[in-house]
């Protein structure tokens, strides 16, 4: 379909990449070789998952690793990913990685360093409708829709029709390309992209690089920690001061799974020493408040969840963040939860 931009980028690509064996052993599981390098397929089944190891806030990790500048409005964008791709049933974490291969790590540049024919503020992930000689290809509104809008046409690269997608050009071309996929007689895997979406027939080879240098770099380590509400104050902060301090900061954001970064200068809130009140977000409108102990004593978490996803989301949280962690309440706000959390930890009680 598109034509990337970016030139000599998967050339660099795979000259600097080697496939680690911690890359190898992180591999996702149902890969099979098909029309080229292993490769799962794209819908979601039993026996083809994402990997536990990739989660939001690791692939922002390695985002941010490759490109410095990051554009503020993509703060939060695998989380995107994560929650379209489940709807939809789609390996989100590999099209995450083909959105970093199309965009050159959201830099939207050459390998070369200059543009390339789709623009930022396009929110076009996956080159749809770039099909060459300049043309820029879809647009759409916003980071979350530009995300459905891959998401739904890798629905039509997997056999299955879209019903009203957003992407004009998914409209456009989704009967021949579901016909397509079709007479495979079998489940459309990412190498199966290879020569369809892109006119390059090292397209899915240059995918799995991507995937293995995130491997390689997020999954062999420690799960990066998450944010701690900052405190104005020496003692006793109340919550909903401190949260509303947080979300006035000037670099403020709101990220997945642990990552957020409440406050550009976040640190501990003095609690005691034995009692801890961290915050976390799915960027949801609901907070729970999940208690943990750990080696340094307790640690209450203000988490973020979307109602609707929140024993999911909480039960990820805890498994990445909080290890035999609980939730203790459901709060409106976070505020509340935050000062609920100060409420038990000044009780001594936590």
């Amino acid at each position: 379909m598109s034509r990337r931009f970016w030139g000599g980028f998967v050339a660099a690509l795979a000259i600097t990449i080697a496939c680690a064996s911690a890359a190898e052993a992180a591999r996702r599981r149902g890969s099979v070789a098909v029309s080229g390098p292993e490769t799962p397929e794209i819908r979601v089944t039993t026996e083809n998952t994402v990997p536990q190891c990739v989660t939001p806030d690791r692939l922002m990790a390695f985002l941010r690793s490759q490109n410095d500048h990051l554009d503020a409005k993509f703060q939060t964008i695998a989380t995107d990913y994560k929650r379209h791709g489940e709807t939809l049933r789609i390996r989100w974490d590999f099209a995450f990685y083909q959105m970093l291969l199309e965009t050159n790590y959201l830099k939207f540049r050459r390998g070369d360093g200059s543009p390339g024919d789709v623009k930022s503020k396009q929110n076009n992930f996956a080159g749809i409708g770039a099909t060459g000689n300049g043309a820029p290809g879809d647009s759409y509104p916003d980071v979350s829709t530009g995300v459905l809008a891959q998401m739904q046409h890798l629905v039509a690269y997997s056999g299955e029709m879209v019903a009203n997608p957003v992407a004009p050009r998914t409209r456009e071309v989704q009967d021949g390309i579901v016909a397509q996929s079709k007479r495979l007689g079998r489940p459309v895997h990412f190498a199966d992209l290879t020569n369809r979406w892109a006119a390059d027939r090292t397209y899915a080879r240059s995918i799995v690089m991507v995937s293995d240098r995130f491997a390689a770099s997020q999954c062999a380590g420690a799960t990066p920690p998450e944010t701690p509400v900052a405190s104005a104050a020496p003692a006793k902060p109340r919550g909903a001061d401190i949260a509303k301090k947080a979300f006035s900061e000037p670099n403020a954001t709101r990220a997945a799974l642990g990552a957020s970064a409440a406050t550009s200068a976040a640190t501990p809130v003095p609690t005691g020493g034995a009692c801890q009140v961290m915050s976390a977000s799915f960027g949801g409108n609901v907070t729970l408040l999940i208690r943990a102990e750990t080696s340094k004593g307790v640690t209450l978490t203000a988490l973020d969840v979307e109602g609707g996803n929140e024993d999911a989301q909480a039960a990820a949280y805890i498994a990445s963040h909080a290890p035999g962690g609980k939730v203790t309440g459901r709060f409106k706000s976070r505020p509340d939860a935050v000062d609920h959390a100060y409420g038990l930890c000044d009780s001594g009680r936590p």
